[in-house]
C-alpha cells in the first residue's frame, strides 16, 4: 500500500507538473498576436488603408511618434513568454530556468492625409534565461 501510494503521488505531481508548464504570460496588443501575417497583408494595404480602418482592425496603438519627415507612425507589439518545463522541476529550477518569447511588432507609416504609406511586420523569437547557472 505504501508504494502504491508514492508511486499515485508521483504520478499526480507529473501529470500537475505537465499541464503547469504550458502556461504563457501575453503582453500588448492581443488581436496583433492572433493574427497571421496573410491577415494583416490583406487587412492593411499601402496608399488604400486609412487610420480609421488601421484602428479598427488593431485598436489603438500602443505607441504613436513621428519618423524623420514628419510622417505619424504608430506602433503594435505583442510579446508571449511561455515557462520552460524545467521551472517546475524542484531544485533543477535554482539552477537554470527561463522562458521561450515571441514578439510580434507591427509598425505603420501614415502619409499627411491618414493613408498607410509603408508598413512593417516582424516576428522574433528569443528566451530568457534565469538560475545560478545562468
Amino acid at each position: 500500500m505504501k508504494k502504491s501510494s508514492i508511486i499515485l503521488s508521483v504520478a499526480v505531481l507529473a501529470t500537475l507538473g505537465l499541464g503547469i508548464s504550458g502556461c504563457a504570460v501575453k503582453t500588448g496588443n492581443e488581436t496583433l498576436g492572433k493574427m497571421e501575417k496573410s491577415q494583416l497583408e490583406q487587412g492593411i494595404v499601402k496608399g488604400k488603408s486609412t487610420k480609421e480602418d488601421v484602428k479598427a482592425m488593431l485598436g489603438d496603438p500602443d505607441k504613436t511618434d513621428f519618423d524623420n519627415n514628419s510622417l505619424e507612425k504608430w506602433s503594435y507589439v505583442h510579446v508571449r513568454m511561455d515557462a520552460k518545463a524545467v521551472n517546475y522541476i524542484p531544485v533543477v529550477n535554482w539552477f537554470v530556468a527561463g522562458t521561450n518569447n515571441t514578439t510580434k511588432t507591427l509598425i505603420v507609416v501614415f502619409d499627411d492625409k491618414g493613408i498607410v504609406k509603408n508598413y512593417i511586420n516582424s516576428d522574433a523569437k528569443g528566451e530568457t534565461k534565469g538560475g545560478l547557472f545562468q
